[in-house]
């Protein structure tokens, strides 16, 4: 198991924003390996962890319960626009609630779920393995003007025609089936420049379309500031743009219901980035109900 899996970005922040005490409630919307709910626990605080990754869940509950905290904690396989927006936190307001956005070291280093090109297996990509849709499914049928559209859109990839001219002349051959196979196809297609792989933005827009990662996440943070108390602080951890731009929209669009503790995003210092690569394009914003 990755080391990667026990660092959680930005802990000392985060755990510093949101306070954690005994008596306190937390929902950590994004639980993960269950790095920033351990910290919560450890200061008696009591927290309901949502993952729509149901091995996700089960790896942070064993975390939990081998550390003993189990008593103060409720876990929930679900996506968090889903358990926020429905009824089961009818009866609940939180003193914090957090969001680490995207996918997990995990979810990436575990070949068979096919978020990484550094392996061959099938283009999945689901977080949630119940999804209907997987990666290949939007590979081998998506127009093109549609994967030019999805890549532009949700990968910011300036070579989006080019690749997706190249996905559709090989698919009349034969169908794309697994990561290395889309990832070699895209590395003859564009040139590679500097350290960045030329498939990254494609995965990055495939699995944000698979799992309708912007689309959650406009519809939980209405829902997650509704469920907070008076006082109660929303943290969010963003990896790239698309994401820092809703929570940012979101906050300046609710003013007169959030007090921004931080006006600018926070970023890792540079010695977590040394410890902790996944870190290096983090962002957290704060806020807090008014």
């Amino acid at each position: 198991m990755s080391n990667q899996l026990h660092t959680p970005v930005m802990l000392k922040e985060v755990t510093k924003y949101l306070n954690p005490k005994p008596g306190k409630k937390y929902l950590d919307a994004t639980l993960g390996y269950g790095g920033h709910t351990l910290s919560l626990l450890e200061q008696g605080a009591t927290v309901v962890g949502i993952d729509q990754d149901a091995d996700m869940l089960e790896l942070a509950y064993t975390r939990i319960t081998e550390s003993g905290f189990t008593n103060n904690f409720t876990p929930m396989h679900s996506s968090f626009a889903s358990a926020l927006s429905g009824d089961r936190f009818a009866d609940h307001s939180f003193d914090g609630i957090l969001f680490d956005l995207g996918a997990s070291s995990y979810q990436f280093d575990t070949p068979q779920r096919g978020f990484s090109f550094r392996f061959d297996a099938p283009l999945d990509m689901r977080m949630n393995k119940d999804l209907a849709v997987t990666a290949r499914d939007l590979v081998n049928g998506l127009g093109k003007n549609e994967l030019v559209n999805l890549f532009k859109t949700l990968g910011e990839e300036h070579a989006a025609t080019k690749i997706a001219t190249a996905i559709c002349e090989r698919r009349k051959i034969k169908s794309i089936e697994t990561t290395l196979k889309l990832a070699k196809l895209i590395e003859r297609t564009i040139p590679k420049y500097g350290k960045i792989h030329p498939a990254t933005k494609v995965f990055q827009s495939l699995r944000m379309a698979v799992n309708s990662e912007r689309e959650e996440l406009k519809a939980a943070l209405p829902s997650a500031l509704s469920k907070l108390t008076r006082g109660g602080v929303l943290a969010a951890i963003s990896f790239h743009s698309l994401e820092e731009q809703i929570i940012l929209e979101f906050f300046q669009n609710h003013l007169l219901a959030i007090t921004l503790l931080t006006p600018s995003p926070l970023t890792p210092s540079s010695q977590e980035i040394i410890s902790n690569a996944r870190s290096r394009s983090a962002k957290l914003r704060v806020g807090e109900k008014i």
